[in-house]
């Protein structure tokens, strides 16, 4: 109504019977506009929530109702999945790889990845054999050396490429430079010999390595950035990575990373324990060399 010809009278009335109704405004771009400047009390949180349930299943909230824990938590107890960026970051770990080593500069097919996973799913295995046509070898740790018989198979067989899998604690990640840790706890994580100066992505849990010799950088989130694809400057008002996590939902992973390429989505900043990781902290990182553990 801000470019609208509808007299300044008009519009208050029709502000406040929205504010009263609850009444939600639905854009084209099905961008829902509440009639409130601050969301706190319960009675108007809950009527958010019953208005969003009836509409989606899925929602991204702007930066502001991100914020309200209490419609967070009603929203996630009546089902509604929130798009927080997370998964975007699994369509993306290669890219974040590549980030690292190109500040490094090394190349791809010189590296060799640890993957730490004992109950991988779908996106994980896709990953996998994406990797696998990226980085020079895979290694899987995990204690369910099962479930990776068929893609040891697929990659043998069909791409002529063999990745290891192991779960030997004292060896198996001693000399590992770039960990993927995909669903290893603290607890577990700890229980295996971790090379001093690993970089270590954690894309869907936060683990710390209790080892004093550990000096490696621990990598948890991350920032984009990509194409005008957002044009109205209503969607500055939200986080970058959760609304292109919403693009992508419903897509096969191979849908999604093409994607990715045609919007020019790029890693642009690795967020660590302390904030925004320094490219000199990579560089000074790769600049330790090994030492052996016995």
């Amino acid at each position: 109504m801000k470019n609208s010809k509808i007299p300044l009278i008009v519009k208050h009335i029709i502000c406040i019977i929205k504010r009263i109704f609850c009444i939600v405004t639905i854009r084209e771009d099905k961008v829902c506009i509440l009639p409130y400047k601050k969301v706190k009390s319960s009675l108007i949180i809950n009527l958010i929530v019953k208005i969003i349930k009836k509409t989606t299943s899925k929602v991204v909230l702007s930066n502001y109702l991100n914020e309200v824990e209490d419609l967070k938590y009603k929203l996630i107890k009546e089902h509604i999945q929130i798009y927080n960026g997370k998964v975007l970051m699994n369509y993306l770990l290669c890219d974040a790889i590549q980030y690292v080593l190109k500040i490094r500069r090394e190349e791809c097919y010189t590296q060799e990845i640890f993957i730490l996973t004992n109950h991988p799913s779908s996106i994980d295995k896709e990953n996998i054999v994406y990797f696998a046509k990226q980085f020079k070898r895979i290694n899987i740790v995990t204690s369910n050396m099962k479930f990776f018989q068929n893609i040891e198979e697929y990659l043998e067989e069909k791409l002529g490429m063999a990745i290891t899998v192991s779960n030997n604690k004292r060896k198996s990640l001693s000399k590992a430079k770039i960990i993927v840790n995909l669903d290893f706890d603290e607890e577990l994580i700890n229980k295996f010999n971790i090379y001093q100066n690993a970089i270590i992505f954690n894309p869907n849990t936060k683990v710390e390595i209790q080892s004093k010799l550990f000096n490696g950088i621990h990598i948890y989130d991350y920032q984009i950035s990509y194409q005008d694809i957002f044009k109205n400057h209503i969607f500055d008002n939200f986080n970058k990575k959760q609304l292109y996590e919403s693009i992508i939902a419903n897509k096969t992973f191979i849908q999604a990373i093409q994607k990715i390429s045609e919007d020019d989505v790029k890693i642009v900043n690795l967020i660590g324990k302390n904030g925004v990781i320094h490219k000199r902290e990579i560089i000074n990182n790769m600049a330790i060399p090994y030492l052996q553990n016995t």
